[in-house]
């Protein structure tokens, strides 16, 4: 072979060798960038699930973190697990629920009104948490008695400590009604928009109107309202047919007063 065309023959060769280690060396190059920035994204994404359900859980309306005070954090979405109406207010209450640090104490705290007018507030307590007795200074009732005083009222729920206060130039009444034996508390305040007196009735017939949406994995709660609701008043009225107090739907009620069907003509 002329040694031109050798020449030329072993050039092509060697770009061909050429092109085809730099054609093997870009695809791998591609591949492990590809790779590299599939995982980056795949670690991104975690992150940002995992900030979000940080978020959902423990973070509050606006996403940034919200408490009473340290020791309390705010339930972002919460799930009532109590219902109450009172007709006094217009508005249906707002429902907020507040955890403890420690995981082991919760509020639910059901709110009416507008500050500046009358209010009314019912918190449910939950846990083991050492929280101030509102009513400490008053001495004259046990709260597990169900006997009635000048410094109580009477509910479904018994006794229900009472305290007048004054809150802003209004007139409030504050209550507290506490079961050691199973950690739990309904307490709370009601003001009127100036310095009349709170009706005390209304206050009971409120509480008497409370009642348990969800008892979750705590049936002791669940037979606590149950017993509870058998010593409803409706309003002192226990023929409920002449109650201010509007009848419950719950399945205790269906039971204890089934409607009545009309007889065919």
């Amino acid at each position: 072979m002329h040694p031109v065309l050798r020449s030329a023959y072993g050039a092509k060769a060697r770009l061909a060798t050429g092109l085809a280690v730099a054609f093997a060396l870009v695809r791998m190059f591609a591949n492990e960038l590809h790779a590299t920035l599939a995982r980056v994204v795949a670690y991104g994404a975690a992150l940002a699930a995992f900030a979000l359900i940080v978020v959902e859980i423990i973070g509050p309306r606006g996403g940034s973190a919200r408490s009473a005070n340290a020791d309390w954090i705010e339930v972002i979405k919460p799930l009532p697990a109590f219902s109450v109406t009172i007709p006094e207010f217009e508005a249906q209450p707002h429902y907020s629920i507040w955890r403890h640090v420690s995981g082991v104490g919760r509020k639910d705290v059901l709110s009416f009104g507008e500050p500046g007018s009358a209010t009314a507030a019912i918190e449910i307590f939950r846990g083991d948490v050492e929280e101030d007795d509102i009513t400490s200074s008053i001495s004259e009732l046990r709260l597990s008695a169900q006997r009635t005083s000048p410094n109580s009222i009477d509910t479904k729920f018994g006794a229900v400590r009472v305290e007048p206060s004054t809150a802003d130039g209004r007139s409030c009444l504050r209550f507290s009604r506490k079961y050691e034996e199973l950690r739990f508390e309904i307490s709370g305040t009601f003001c009127n928009a100036g310095m009349e007196l709170v009706d005390r009735g209304m206050v009971a017939c409120a509480l008497d109107r409370l009642s348990l949406v969800s008892a979750g994995s705590e049936p002791r709660l669940a037979t606590l309202f149950a017993r509870a609701e058998l010593r409803r008043t409706f309003c002192g009225q226990r023929f409920v047919f002449l109650a201010a107090t509007p009848k419950l739907t719950g399945w205790i009620d269906a039971q204890r007063d089934p409607k009545l069907r009309r007889a065919p003509n």
